[in-house]
């Protein structure tokens, strides 16, 4: 469901359903190292953060020639370099308005074109927008949504594994509120594994595992759109290094889904065999065992794999709503074209995904402003888009927050899986 959704959280599911199936704290011993790596993560996404901060402009600037910033507020648009004897007028503080002709500040180098460094803020982006835009896209992923639970309801059947749809739709709203709202190591996927697996008798790992197929697939599917998209501007060099990482991200895909699927390559790479020699080797072999299965399931996969075709889509389509609200353009003026955002979008979105801050915030704006970078796109524009996109994510993530509390004041969930009691005390205790 969530575009920059995180593949890694969801990995650890099946050894976290098996060793702690009723979501127990971690024993004691464990407490230290959990705290470490939660400080660890807070610490690292803090100054990510900190960094996205200060590198964007949250108020108006212009730059003259001789690298003298003056901040303030643009009045009225701002004209694009090839107007001849165009200006820009920016009041700074109380005094007079003030008039700049382009040509009289600092030129800057975007795509091998010349533009005057005219910085427009986040604040002015955000105050211009069309709150009836953005209102629409809000409107538009809570219905997007439902296109990710059918899709993983559907996964779990392909398992022998039933669950109703309203079962499906609360669980993985639970799962979006803790990737999107609460911090530590207790990810939203294996909150979601953990509980769909209660339950589920002796098909806890093939249950748990279906959180992780389902992820994959919404990457997979993101990665190919920004593959197909690519095909049709194969000689747009501002494309190079965005297909690089396309192109490098679907071949270690590939390559896992050999390692994983074939038993020839299994046999070779003795897979089986360092399974066992690692820690935990028991728990990571029902979960291999698991993963396995779906090498004869390949019908559910293309069915899941369509789906997240369309609930992708879906979402790139959203985050158009966004841009246009925003009124989101190239420095020359110029509106970003689908293919742009098809390739784009993705790479950002893929590029995110790793559990820094929740929600993705921090990493997602850095990786926002440089992807869009690339076609021309203001870094303040870009990372406006991506504020704007989080905040309607943790809006409807509040759903999944009604879910887990009402559900928590019901006995229903008790613990959360997986975490210590630092991590715990993240969440109320019900009354």
């Amino acid at each position: 469901m969530n575009a920059s959704g995180n593949a890694s959280d969801a990995s650890p599911p099946a050894a976290a359903v098996e060793a702690n199936p009723r979501g127990a704290p971690s024993p004691a011993g464990k407490k230290p190292r959990s705290a470490w790596r939660i400080w660890l993560q807070v610490v690292v996404g803090v100054l990510l953060l900190g960094f996205v901060i200060s590198q964007v402009n949250w108020r108006d600037s212009v730059v003259l020639a001789d690298g003298t910033v003056l901040t303030g507020e643009i009045l009225g648009d701002v004209p694009r370099d090839e107007i001849a004897g165009a200006s820009v007028t920016i009041r700074i503080g109380d005094a007079e308005p003030r008039a700049m002709k382009l040509d009289e500040l600092l030129q800057e180098d975007v795509g091998g074109e010349r533009f005057a460094k005219v910085n427009e803020g986040i604040f002015r982006i955000v105050r211009r927008s069309d709150l009836k835009m953005l209102l629409l896209a809000l409107a538009m992923f809570g219905a997007i949504a439902q296109i990710g639970v059918w899709r993983w309801q559907l996964l779990l059947r392909a398992q022998g594994i039933v669950r109703p749809f309203v079962q499906a739709h609360r669980l993985t709203f639970i799962g979006f509120f803790f990737n999107n709202v609460v911090p530590g190591p207790t990810g939203g996927d294996l909150i979601k594994a953990v509980y769909i697996a209660r339950g589920s008798g002796d098909r806890k790992a093939a249950a748990a595992i279906t959180v992780l197929v389902d992820r994959v697939l919404g990457l997979v599917a993101l990665a190919l759109i920004a593959l197909f998209s690519l095909l049709t501007q194969l000689e747009n060099p501002a494309y190079r290094q965005l297909s690089y990482f396309v192109f490098g991200f679907l071949f270690l895909t590939v390559f896992g889904a050999v390692v994983f699927f074939s038993r020839r390559v299994r046999a070779v790479l003795h897979v089986d065999a360092i399974l066992a020699k690692l820690p935990g080797g028991g728990l990571l072999k029902k979960a291999d065992d698991a993963m396995f299965a779906w090498r004869s399931h390949k019908g559910a996969l293309l069915v899941g794999l369509l789906l997240s075709f369309a609930n992708q889509l879906s979402i790139q389509v959203m985050c158009w709503t966004i841009a246009a609200g925003l009124h989101l353009t190239t420095r020359a003026g110029l509106e970003v074209g689908a293919v742009d955002y098809m390739i784009v979008l993705p790479v950002a979105f893929i590029a995110s995904s790793l559990p820094v801050l929740p929600g993705g915030w921090g990493l997602r704006e850095g990786v926002f402003a440089v992807c869009f970078h690339y076609i021309g796109v203001d870094r303040n524009q870009a990372v406006a888009l991506s504020v704007m996109i989080g905040m309607i994510m943790s809006v409807w993530s509040m759903v999944g927050g009604v879910y887990f509390l009402l559900g928590r004041h019901a006995g229903e969930f008790r613990e959360i899986p997986g975490a210590d009691a630092s991590a715990a005390d993240t969440v109320p205790p019900s009354a």
